[in-house]
């Protein structure tokens, strides 16, 4: 009977444990994609240290151009690469998230890529 019990307590303080981690974990993302990520803050010096390469400048590449807010939105020759509002659509979450871009230099890291995700499921704002 006292080892039933001691597995019960460890199953309940098992489920708060998670019940609490998926409660904080909901509310910060939240928190996350309304309110605080900025372009000029954090989306910005992602593209310039991890796109920079190919996608800054006058010769760029697939006629990308990632050094303003409005040449990026403006898209590349293939349309457009974010569709504000929809991470999963855009192009360039896509591209960033397989591993298919940047071709040179350092992949972006798991919380780079979702820093953009927020950022584009949050509208893409010039912010």
């Amino acid at each position: 009977m006292l080892r039933m019990k001691k597995q019960l307590t460890l199953l309940i303080s098992a489920l708060l444990l998670v019940t609490t981690y998926a409660v904080v974990r909901i509310n910060s993302t939240g928190a996350a994609t309304q309110t605080e990520v900025s372009y000029s803050h954090d989306i910005q010096p992602i593209l310039e240290s991890r796109c920079g390469n190919c996608h800054f400048g006058e010769f760029t590449s697939a006629e990308l151009h990632m050094d303003s807010y409005e040449s990026l939105m403006a898209g590349s020759e293939n349309g457009p690469v974010i569709i504000a509002g929809n991470a999963n659509k855009s192009l360039l979450v896509k591209k960033i998230s397989t591993g298919a871009m940047p071709k040179r230099g350092p992949q972006l890291t798991p919380a780079q890529i979702q820093i953009i995700r927020d950022w584009i499921n949050a509208g893409a704002q010039d912010n």
